[in-house]
Order: C-alpha cells, then structure tokens, then sequence
C-alpha cells in the first residue's frame, strides 16, 4: 500500500469515527421527547388527566396585578379569565373546541365577541391540552433536533416544531431535568418567549409555577401559580360563549 493510499485511509477512519462520536452525543428526538413525557410524570399519568383549573398571580407592566384564573378539559377547551379588581375589569379568552371567543374591555370587547384570524389560530394552538409534544407525529408536528445549546448556565436541547400550516415554534429543555425552561414563537404582535421555571410535583406531574412571557428581550406578563387542581369539577359551560351574543 503506497502512502497516498494509506493517507487516504487514516483520513476516511478519523472522519468515520466523528461520525460516531457524533451519533453518540447527540440524542434522537424521539429520545429527547420521551425523556421529557417521564421527566413530567410519564404518558400514563399525563393522559389521565382530563381537566385541569390553575389559579395564579398575574402581573403586567406598570405594576398592574390580577388574579388568573384558567381552566382546561381534554382534548382542547380552554378559558383563561383575569380579573383586574384595581380597575375593575375581567378579561376572558375561550375556546369550546370549535369557537374561539373573548371578552376585552381593554380592546372595545365589552360584550362576548368571536375571535377571528391570527389571534384565533394562537388560541386553537394554545389549546392543545398536553402540548405539542405528546403524540407530536399525530398531530402533524415535524420536530427536528437543533443542537445543544447553553441558556444562562444551563444546557438545553433545542428543538425546532414546524406545524402543517409551515409554522415554527422552537423548545429548549434542559439536558438535566429534561423539562422545557424556554420556548419562542410568532404570534400576531410578534416572537414571544416564554421561559418556565420553579417545578413542583402535581398529583404526580411536574408543573412550572412560574411563567415569564417576552416580548423584544422585556418581561410583559409574570404568572406566578398559586394553585393547580388535576381533574377539577367544573360545568362545560365555561369554555361557551354566551347565547344571544
């Protein structure tokens, strides 16, 4: 064997053996998504949940505090209802499966009023009552695995979801707990963050306690949880917009 040819071949055996290195380091997706389902408490648990009332601290810029109260039932209702008690005014977001409705006094919306377009499509999303992640393949998710990263001093494994309709939403979960600590996507006033932090154990679950939204690097929303109930009682009523609205 000559020495172009042995060169050739130490060259061929290194790049193969970072290869492997690589595939070592770096975890499937399938991988990362199944250690976070059993870092939150494990499948089983998470589809026996079936409703879910949280009530939390809310705090809005200009020292604005509220109180929020949010309920959620499988597959996909949802209310989240705040009450300003400083000025005297509740704001409710809704949707019972089909229609997506609100209540803002703060936007005209003094009466129960269909919700439309983009903002319909963040409150539809927003009620994916496990998450994007929990049966991602069904639900028509293309996840794909960015790369580790650092958030602060921790390391995260970022990933990327793209949606039927081509929209991204990127998660990062931390490479030790294995419990989402930041996702980002667009919404119609821009590319929110959402960072979760403080977990407890729920029923069994780990939950965020705190939940911090961003908009252009600056804090506009701090929900501070006060209480979760798993598998609350509650009338469905709650997810419909009034009639004769």
């Amino acid at each position: 064997m000559n020495r172009r040819s042995l060169s050739v071949l130490v060259l061929a055996a290194v790049a193969l053996a970072g290869v492997q290195a690589s595939a070592r380091q770096n975890p499937s997706v399938d991988d990362i998504v199944a250690k976070n389902l059993q870092a939150k408490g494990g499948l089983e648990k998470i589809r026996a949940v079936q409703t879910l009332k949280q009530t939390s601290k809310m705090s809005l810029p200009g020292g604005i505090v509220g109180t929020l109260t949010m309920y959620g039932k499988r597959p996909n209702m949802t209310r989240q209802e705040l009450t300003l008690t400083a000025i005297g005014m509740t704001v409710i977001n809704a949707f019972d499966g089909q229609t997506a409705w609100s209540v803002n006094p703060m936007q005209g919306m003094a009466t129960p009023t269909v919700v439309t377009g983009p903002m319909a499509e963040l409150v539809k999303e927003q009620s994916d009552f496990d998450g994007p992640l929990v049966d991602y393949k069904t639900k028509g998710y293309t996840v794909e695995f960015v790369g580790t990263e650092t958030l602060g001093t921790r390391k995260v494994y970022h990933l990327k979801l793209t949606r039927k309709d081509q929209r991204v939403q990127h998660c990062y979960i931390d490479v030790e707990t294995n419990l989402e600590t930041k996702t980002t996507g667009e919404t119609p006033t821009g590319l929110a963050e959402q960072e979760m932090s403080d977990y407890r154990d729920v029923d069994g679950l780990k939950m965020p306690f705190l939940v911090r939204t961003i908009f252009g690097g600056v804090e506009q929303v701090k929900i501070e949880v006060e209480k979760i109930e798993v598998n609350a009682r509650f009338d469905d009523g709650v997810f419909k917009m009034p009639k004769g609205q």
